[in-house]
């Protein structure tokens, strides 16, 4: 009986790898010169990716390079700031004096919010009671907001205080 097609191989018949060295060496995507667009175009892809480069790119998927810059978390951390709103702080007077936080005489309240970690305050919401406070930072809404109720906004640093 003859056979219909030839061997696809005559030589390395027996061995295992055909040559290849280690069998997982040409089953990945290296053998088919990359996943998606990243390194197939320098081989497998080059005329597609300079019909590409024809039009400007307008593939939105096509990236070649590198792109961007991921700041070091350490240096997202140094610029991180606690903020709290007027109507947050408006809530929670009365737990920072039984904290012992805050001070309360008469129907004026004072608080140093460096202390609690908290280093600007916001103008968000409304504030009812008078407050004193020393702060690094403060929106302009939230002076206003804290001035009419009669409090005072005081300024750890004076000189940058927005």
């Amino acid at each position: 009986m003859t056979r219909k097609h030839k061997k696809k191989t005559k030589k390395q018949r027996g061995k295992r790898t055909f040559g290849y060295g280690r069998v997982g060496q040409h089953r990945k995507t290296g053998q088919r010169a990359g996943r998606g667009k990243t390194t197939q175009w320098k081989k497998s892809k080059k005329s597609y990716y300079l019909k590409q480069k024809e039009l400007g790119f307008p593939d939105p998927d096509w990236k070649v390079g590198k792109h961007g810059f991921k700041r070091p978390q350490d240096m997202v951390r140094l610029s991180k700031v606690n903020t709290i709103n007027v109507k947050d702080l408006d809530l929670t007077l009365e737990k920072l004096v039984q904290q012992e936080k805050a001070t309360k005489s008469g129907d004026t309240y004072t608080i140093n919010l460096d202390k609690i970690n908290i280093q600007k305050v916001l103008g968000k919401g409304e504030i009812n009671k008078k407050v004193n406070i020393t702060v690094k930072k403060a929106s302009k809404g939230a002076i206003e907001k804290i001035e009419q109720a009669g409090g005072q906004v005081n300024f750890l640093f004076p000189e940058d205080h927005q």
